[in-house]
């Protein structure tokens, strides 16, 4: 069957580009493995470039976008790009607003390795016949009870689509053997640690509890190999529970433990993080702050939190032990 398709969609609130961040700050560290992108990109390309495509292109095509238990969408922008909405539904690992939050967190840090997204409405129906298109009856009926919104549109978040095949990091599972002072880094592994190391600082200080659910941790690859990891599918942070220390307090607190390697430029930004700065970035999407104050204030319980275990850490063996990325 035909994909569902619809050449003007409705326009949006206002436009959402931000101004070039500078560049993060030099490195403390020894060694250049594993050293993060500037700000302001995503796998070379400029974040406002393919903001503009993700937040303003019209949408040409649209179809079930299958793998996954949520409800997404493929969706194929007028002119060429791509993009992945994900609508605002039922599942509690599906917070579109979180998606958003990641994204902006990663560009106000300098991470560079969340796929840049905009909140976006789209048509219920054009949603409806794209899953009505695909054959799938079960699938179609959750479209039509599972998505939320007012009216005729729904909020959600168009997501960048990072081109080619994408593929499951290799020996991801050895990130505690690898952060752990007390074993040696094998230096053919030193850039794997370095992003693992600052991932799962990232899932903390976003409460991302559905990082190691399985198939969570992939990189692109094409002809010249593979590329970098890629920190995706971040529907599930965010939370404000537990004084600020999120939905599932314990297990973060157990991987926090385990992070021993840091890169001392990651630390610098997540102590530059102020309420106001957090909040100023979060406003930016335009369909209004993708975090609550509540939320903004988690974010820092748990920045501190992090800053904290740094501190212990860099206390007991020393910068040079501690701070082995850029």
């Amino acid at each position: 069957m035909d994909a569902a398709r619809v050449q003007v969609e409705p326009p949006r609130d206002r436009p959402v580009l931000l101004p070039p961040a500078p560049p993060p700050p030099s490195p403390l560290g020894h060694g250049d493995a594993g050293a993060g992108p500037r700000r302001g990109t995503f796998l070379g390309l400029e974040d406002d470039a393919v903001l503009s495509r993700v937040c303003n292109a019209p949408i040409e095509r649209v179809e079930r976008n299958r793998g996954g238990t949520t409800l997404s969408f493929r969706v194929w922008f007028l002119g060429g790009g791509r993009g992945l909405f994900k609508p605002q539904q039922r599942a509690d690992v599906a917070n579109y607003r979180a998606e958003l939050g990641a994204y902006r967190m990663s560009r106000l840090l300098g991470v560079g390795r969340v796929p840049p997204a905009c909140g976006r409405r789209v048509q219920r129906a054009l949603l409806q016949r794209a899953a009505d298109a695909s054959g799938d009856a079960t699938f179609s009926a959750r479209v039509m009870t599972e998505l939320l919104g007012r009216g005729d549109l729904v909020p959600g978040a168009m997501i960048h689509w990072v081109p080619g095949p994408l593929e499951p990091v290799p020996l991801v599972d050895t990130w505690g053997q690898l952060l752990d002072l007390s074993r040696p880094l094998p230096p053919e592994h030193t850039t794997l640690a370095a992003d693992l190391s600052r991932l799962v600082l990232f899932d903390f200080l976003n409460d991302n509890v559905d990082r190691w659910s399985g198939g969570n941790i992939l990189r692109p690859r094409d002809a010249a190999g593979p590329g970098p990891m890629l920190y995706m599918d971040n529907g599930a942070s965010f939370s404000a529970m537990n004084d600020g220390l999120g939905a599932r307090p314990h297990d973060q607190a157990v991987r926090l433990e385990h992070v021993r390697r840091f890169s001392p430029t990651f630390l610098r930004a997540l102590r530059g993080l102020s309420a106001q700065g957090l909040a100023a970035a979060m406003a930016e999407d335009p369909l209004g702050p993708c975090l609550s104050e509540l939320q903004v204030r988690a974010v820092l319980t748990r920045r501190d939190r992090i800053l904290a275990h740094a501190a212990e850490i860099t206390a007991a063996h020393g910068e040079a032990d501690a701070f082995v990325f850029p």
